[in-house]
């Protein structure tokens, strides 16, 4: 390909990478993101200032993000396209649109795209927080370890374990969780008749409990609080739990909630409720508020309440604040974790993706927790007022953008993966709290539970593609970034582009530096992301077309061609996303998933410490 739209460099020669830092980026936890400034460098190659950017699933907003942030030279965000030895970048603000189908990240985007006064957003955060916490900080108010008023800073639950062979009752950190060690263990012994207990199939005890919201007796797992850490002063203390501690959640449990929330069953409703729902960990979350502990979910309930009197003009940004700390960090989804070779555990968030539980839960103080996130608000503000943005964001599917004919100048869109993230059932936490959640008809996933399997998915996914080929301009470009370890899937991702008409004519990788739960957990699992180009047809422009033959046949001739010092590229994940992207440029079937590419390399190649070299005689 030559270099994009012949303005000055080519962004896909090297790969990008896609940062977890600044201030932007860090606002809030929304799962698979890519930083805005990854993104600049495709717009600059393939755009002039004020020229149109489209994203059809735009997510939290990156793409639009990224167009605004055209306005200032920023060197290091296409520092990795060598276009600095040419100088031909044309810096200034782009306008963008950015479509997706989730309430959640259009609230992110728009919120985070909206300039505001900083200073004096932070008077008025500050002050309703300082409100707030007069009124209702006795919640998180405990004594510490010496007898003195101390605050909570987080406390310890723990599941309790029944053992299925004499029935007697565990908790599950003293059963799984070693100290000492620093690690959970996978399976333990019952200390009554010694009868092994394994961790993931372990049998968790249930209790009968009045529900205030419901207005009726439920059964849910039980478990208990279990040690509490907290500050007096400055200084920092943890201890077990007292009965006055008991006593504060007694008076949590009759405290009323805010008369704006009201029971909302989950998705669908009834006991197994989507494609997230696992029968172990989710016994008795049948609605949105079962997903907290009371305390935490009174906490959230006055936060968001504030927020709806907020000055109008930071309404938004505080109740982003609120969401940003919501389902990551004030969920029983919170939990601990601990760091190789170090036995203290960290306090961490959910698992970005799922809607997991672990056996002990993390009970963060909510009002602290907040609190903390004025400064990167504050901070992402500032940089955003630079810009003077002209992104419009709308909440609605990819297959109905509403655009003009032939109006765009160029697409960045960064679909869902079939189903590795079911962003809907993740969002619906979320959204509750923003009053609207999102219409999940038209989303682009695979879901047993909307009965969606990957004919379906590529049918929705042909549909946008179709769209986004009717807005663009003849003889543009469309950037497609793409993760899966599936053959089946990719080839699913060809034929949408192709069958919405596009010509696949490049491709390059972005490292976004941050898995998803499955790139995490899942054997095979491959941590880079191809970018694949497409042409919408109309353009003078002609390439060879490179066929990548077999797998052995691709490896063979990529191992054989790469600097023996190119340690990067000699990666299994790089290997696999190269492929990937020379079988959907040349129009070729991919003929293996992940697994099976790593069979192959492992016959033909020799690793050094991930490294791949060519074996000899092979």
């Amino acid at each position: 390909m030559q270099k994009a739209e012949g303005y000055g460099f080519d962004p896909y020669l090297t790969p990008a990478t896609s940062t977890r830092t600044g201030a932007i980026f860090r606002v809030h936890p929304y799962p698979t993101k890519i930083n805005y400034r990854s993104i600049m460098p495709f717009i600059l190659a393939h755009t002039k200032p004020g020229e149109l950017v489209y994203d059809c699933f735009a997510g939290t907003c990156s793409t639009g993000l990224a167009a605004a942030a055209c306005a200032i030279p920023d060197e290091d965000a296409v520092r990795h396209t060598g276009a600095l030895v040419s100088k031909n970048i044309n810096w200034g603000a782009r306008r963008a649109i950015c479509v997706d189908i989730g309430v959640l990240p259009t609230f992110i985007g728009r919120t985070l795209l909206r300039p505001i006064d900083a200073e004096e957003f932070e008077k008025v955060f500050s002050k309703v927080m300082d409100d707030i916490e007069n009124q209702w900080g006795w919640i998180y108010g405990a004594e510490d370890d010496d007898g003195n008023e101390g605050t909570i800073l987080y406390t310890v639950l723990s599941d309790i374990i029944e053992c299925t062979n004499c029935g007697r009752q565990s908790k599950f950190i003293d059963l799984f969780v070693d100290f000492k060690k620093g690690t959970f263990k996978a399976r333990s012994k019952c200390p009554s008749c010694n009868k092994a207990i394994i961790a993931q199939s372990a049998k968790r005890a249930t209790e009968i409990v009045y529900d205030v919201l419901l207005k009726t007796n439920v059964e849910r797992t039980k478990r208990v609080p279990v040690t509490i850490h907290g500050k007096t002063g400055k200084r920092r203390w943890a201890r077990s739990i007292r009965e006055k501690d008991l006593a504060v959640l007694s008076r949590i449990e009759n405290t009323p909630l805010p008369t704006f929330v009201k029971p909302v069953p989950m998705l669908s409703g009834g006991t197994r409720w989507g494609e997230l729902y696992r029968a172990g960990y989710h016994k008795g979350i049948t609605h949105l508020h079962h997903f907290y502990t009371k305390r935490n979910f009174l906490a959230l309930s006055v936060l968001y309440d504030a927020a709806r009197s907020a000055p109008e003009e930071y309404r938004d940004h505080f109740t982003l604040a609120v969401s940003s700390y919501n389902v990551a960090h004030s969920s029983l989804m919170t939990r601990f974790v601990f760091k190789k070779g170090n036995s203290t555990p960290v306090n961490t968030s959910a698992e970005p993706g799922v809607l997991y539980i672990t056996g002990c839960p993390v009970e963060k103080n909510v009002f602290h927790g907040v609190r903390h996130k004025l400064n990167v608000l504050k901070e992402a503000a500032i940089e955003v007022n630079k810009w003077n943005p002209q992104v419009y964001v709308y909440s609605r599917p990819a297959q109905q953008c509403g655009l003009p004919d032939n109006s765009v100048h160029f697409i960045f869109t960064d679909p869902p993966f079939a189903g590795n993230i079911q962003y809907s059932e993740i969002n619906f936490l979320s959204e509750f709290w923003l009053g609207i959640t999102s219409d999940n008809k038209l989303e682009t996933v695979v879901s047993d539970f909307q009965r969606k399997q990957l004919q379906e998915y590529e049918s929705l996914l042909t549909e946008a593609l179709r769209e986004n080929y009717r807005v663009l301009k003849p003889g543009r470009y469309m950037s497609v970034v793409f993760h899966h370890t599936s053959n089946e899937v990719w080839n699913s991702l060809r034929r949408a582009i192709l069958g919405a008409g596009f010509e696949i004519v490049n491709s390059s990788i972005l490292d976004k530096q941050q898995t998803s739960f499955k790139q995490t957990t899942t054997a095979g699992a491959v941590k880079k992301d191809p970018i694949i180009v497409a042409l919408k047809r109309g353009a003078n422009e002609f390439r060879e077309v490179f066929t990548p033959g077999t797998p052995d046949q691709f490896l063979k001739e990529r191992l054989s061609s790469l600097d023996q010092n190119d340690t990067v590229e000699r990666t299994f994940d790089y290997l696999f996303s190269r492929y990937i992207g020379a079988c959907l440029s040349s129009g070729k079937d991919v003929q293996v998933d992940a697994n099976q590419f790593r069979a192959v390399l492992a016959r033909i190649g020799n690793s050094h410490d991930g490294v791949w070299f060519i074996r000899e005689g092979s």
